[in-house]
């Protein structure tokens, strides 16, 4: 095997050196193309959520205070666990 051997790459001496290169070519990468990508991946993402059921906790609490505004809602636990009992404890088989 070949080590690939160019000027051009650049050479690392210390891990405090490869951070200062990522933090220094995320804030040369900030021009417009990549600032157009951050509500296309903002929507994405959210997709993301709403299709795998990660955001439910937010949405439970934005209709708790919307239609119970007086009571408290459950704590992320007690829903999680809710839903958990909730799924799983009906009829567990298929046929």
């Amino acid at each position: 095997m070949s080590a690939v051997n160019d000027s051009s790459l650049p050479v690392f001496e210390t891990a405090q050196d490869i951070h200062q290169h990522i933090a220094q070519s995320a804030t040369l990468r900030t021009n417009k193309t990549c600032i157009e990508l951050l509500p296309l991946l903002s929507y994405v993402w959210r997709a993301i959520r709403e299709l795998s059921g990660d955001n439910a906790y937010e949405r439970y609490i934005a209709q708790h205070a919307a239609s119970y505004p007086d009571t408290t809602p459950l704590a992320r636990k007690d829903f999680f666990l809710y839903q958990q009992q909730q799924k799983w404890s009906g009829i567990q088989r298929c046929c």
